[in-house]
């Protein structure tokens, strides 16, 4: 599709990478912003752009040139470790006074080496948000608190576009902090994930079916995050190692032993043990310390 009728502002996008990311980030502008005009895709398959610019209703473009050559902001959503060559490519366009972005968690703006010769911006932008499905992930990123980085002129322009106009929360980052940055939202999503998926494993070990071990953890582990969000990891921690119950520890690890799920019991109870120590200073947890 050769269509260019999505979004009427001033600020021209295009999109090269067509996959959740791009798509999402696409139709989200398309429909929510009066400031971002998309222009359109460009894919490394001819497939992927036609789906792309179809559902944006916005240009399928044939090369990166031209889409650079139409567009005031350049967002790279390809994966992670195509950033870099997709930008030892389009270097070598005219980018005087673009605006290169991507939209990587762990990657900085700083990947775009040797921009400042090129007289463009750069900016990384990180939605912390999971793009699941490249078709109604849009739908809900409004509620997304975003993290930037980059050059002053660079954040000034999506400051307008995602703070003043979509009222999205903006939390400005160091370049050098972004891995960490990344390592913390893995910890929080993907983590937490993998926790859940041993404690399934446990009641499945139990005799419990795929159903029945969700239905019984669902409202204890929702219960959980909530109490975070409102009261902080200290107020919300309950369980044996805060109330100091070795004994009841012991027969957890008695029972995980010669399972993987022992090392990550005592890995996360380690962290747990110094939790309970700085909410009751006054209380003796070294025999906890000593067996995690």
């Amino acid at each position: 599709m050769n269509g260019d009728k999505c979004g009427g502002g001033n600020i021209n996008i295009g999109f090269i990478g067509a996959g959740a990311v791009g798509c999402s980030m696409g139709k989200y502008l398309c429909e929510n912003s009066s400031i971002a005009k998309i222009k359109g895709y460009y894919s490394r398959t001819s497939k992927s752009v036609d789906i792309a610019a179809t559902f944006t209703n916005s240009k399928a473009y044939a090369s990166p040139e031209e889409l650079v050559n139409e567009c005031d902001v350049i967002c790279i959503t390809t994966p992670d470790d195509i950033i870099l060559k997709v930008w030892e490519q389009i270097k070598n366009y005219n980018l005087h006074q673009k605006i290169i972005c991507h939209f990587s968690g762990s990657l900085s703006s700083d990947i775009f080496s040797g921009i400042e010769k090129t007289k463009a911006e750069k900016i990384s932008i990180h939605p912390m948000y999971a793009f699941s499905d490249k078709f109604t992930s849009y739908r809900q990123l409004n509620t997304a608190r975003l993290t930037m980085e980059g050059s002053s002129k660079a954040v000034k322009v999506m400051q307008e576009l995602f703070g003043d106009e979509l009222h999205h929360k903006i939390f400005m980052l160091k370049a050098s902090d972004k891995v960490k940055y990344h390592a913390a939202a893995a910890f929080a999503s993907n983590y937490v994930v993998g926790i859940f998926d041993v404690a399934l494993g446990l009641l499945k070990d139990c005799g419990f079916t795929d159903e029945d071990a969700v239905s019984l953890l669902g409202p204890l582990t929702m219960g959980n995050v909530k109490s975070v969000i409102e009261n902080g990891t200290l107020e919300a921690l309950t369980g044996p190692v805060i109330r100091n119950d070795t004994g009841t520890v012991k027969k957890h690890m008695e029972a995980l032993e010669g399972t993987d799920a022992l090392k990550i019991y005592k890995s996360v109870g380690e962290r747990l043990v110094k939790m309970s120590e700085k909410k009751n200073p006054d209380r003796d947890y070294s025999e906890l310390r000593k067996i995690m």
